[in-house]
C-alpha cells in the first residue's frame, strides 16, 4: 500500500505543486497588501478541503485502475482481455488503449493460426502414421514367415524410406525464397537421376519404360524440389500399374509422366490435390495417405510449376508439369 501512496502522490505532483504555488502566491499578495490574515486562512482551509476530497476521489479512481491494470496484464494474451481496459482518463489514454486492442488482435489472430497449424500437423502425421504402417506390417509378416526373400525385404524398406522422406520434406514445407535455388535444368538429367532409384520396382513389376524428347530439353527449376515431385508422380504411377508401360514425355515446357495403370474415377479427380484425400483407388488398396500429391502441388507452386491429371479407368493416368519459360518471382 505504502508504494501505491507514493506512485499516486508522485503521478498527480503537478496537482499539488501547482496548489502550493497558488496558496503562495496568495499569501504574497495579502502580505503585500496586508489584508487580513484571517480571510487567508478561511480560504486556505476551504481549499484544503476541496484538495482533500479531490485526493480522496482521485486515489480511489486510482486503485480501481491499478487492479484492472493488473488483471489485465495476467491475461493479456486472452480474447476478452479488451474488456478488462480501464476507462481512459484522456486522449492519450484512448490512443494508447486503441494500439494494444489492435496488438491484441494481431497477437491472438497469430495464436489462433499456430494453433490451427499445429493442429493440422498433428492430423497430417496421423495419416502419415498409417501409411508406414503398410511396408512395416509386410516387413514383420515375412519375419514371423521365415519367409527372407531379400528382393521383397528391400521393397518394402525402399518404401519405409520413401515414407520417411516424404514426411521430412513435409515439415519443410514452410519454405521461404531462401530455400530455392532456381536454375536451368537438364530434364533428361533430372528424370534419369529419380528413374535410377526406382529402378528396382520397374524390374520386380516387369513394367516398361519409355522416354520421348527428353535430350536436348531444358527448364526453369529448383531441382531438389523438382526431384520430390517426380519421386511422388513416378512412385504413384509405378504403385497403381501391375503391368504395361510408363511413359515419360517432353514437349515445350511440359512433362508429362503417363502409366497404364488402374486409373483414377472421374469423381476423383477434382479432389486428387486435396490433403487426406485418397480416392477410391486408395480405400480400397489402402496404399496411399493422401499426403503425396498434396505436398506436390505445394511444392510445384512454390517453384512455379502447375501440376495436372487426366485420367481414364482401366487405361491408365497421366500427370502433366507445366514449367513456367520464366524464372518465377518469389
Amino acid at each position: 500500500m505504502k508504494k501505491t501512496i507514493t506512485s499516486f502522490f508522485y503521478e498527480q505532483r503537478v496537482v499539488y505543486l501547482l496548489y502550493l504555488l497558488i496558496v503562495g502566491l496568495a499569501a504574497f499578495t495579502f502580505y503585500l497588501y496586508d489584508l487580513p490574515l484571517m480571510a487567508f486562512a478561511d480560504g486556505l482551509l476551504f481549499t484544503l478541503f476541496s484538495l482533500l476530497v479531490y485526493t480522496l476521489m482521485a486515489f480511489y479512481r486510482y486503485i480501481r485502475k491499478q487492479r484492472q491494470l493488473t488483471i489485465l496484464t495476467e491475461n493479456l494474451v486472452q480474447s476478452e482481455a479488451q474488456a478488462l481496459f480501464p476507462r481512459p482518463d484522456t486522449q492519450s489514454e484512448a490512443c494508447y488503449q486503441e494500439i494494444i486492442r489492435q496488438l491484441l488482435a494481431e497477437t491472438n489472430k497469430e495464436r489462433l493460426k499456430g494453433q490451427q497449424a499445429k493442429q493440422e500437423i498433428f492430423d497430417d502425421f496421423g495419416l502419415w502414421m498409417h501409411q508406414i504402417k503398410t511396408p512395416v506390417a509386410a516387413l514383420d509378416l515375412l519375419i514371423q514367415t521365415g519367409n527372407s526373400n531379400p528382393q521383397e525385404m528391400k521393397a518394402e524398406l525402399f518404401k519405409v524410406n520413401e515414407y520417411l522422406q516424404m514426411m521430412l520434406n513435409y515439415l519443410r514445407q514452410n519454405l521461404d525464397s531462401q530455400d530455392l535455388m532456381i536454375e536451368k535444368l537438364a530434364i533428361d538429367t533430372v528424370v534419369k537421376e529419380v528413374l535410377r532409384k526406382y529402378a528396382f520396382f520397374f524390374s520386380q513389376k516387369n513394367l516398361q519404360l519409355e522416354l520421348k524428347q527428353l535430350e536436348g530439353g531444358f527448364v526453369l527449376s529448383d531441382k531438389k524440389w523438382l526431384i520430390f515431385i517426380l519421386e511422388q508422380v513416378l512412385f504413384n504411377a509405378i504403385k497403381y500399374t501391375n503391368d504395361g508401360k510408363i511413359t515419360i514425355t517432353f514437349f515445350e515446357n511440359q512433362l508429362d509422366i503417363q502409366d497404364t495403370g488402374m486409373g483414377i474415377r472421374p469423381e476423383d479427380l477434382p479432389r486428387v490435390f486435396e490433403k487426406g484425400y485418397t480416392g477410391y483407388n486408395g480405400r480400397e488398396q489402402q496404399r496411399a495417405s493422401g499426403l503425396g500429391l498434396y505436398l506436390s502441388q505445394k511444392v510445384a507452386q512454390k517453384i512455379g510449376c502447375r501440376l495436372a491429371i487426366d485420367s481414364t479407368i482401366s487405361q491408365g493416368t497421366t500427370v502433366s508439369i507445366f514449367f513456367p519459360k520464366k524464372r518465377p518471382m518469389n
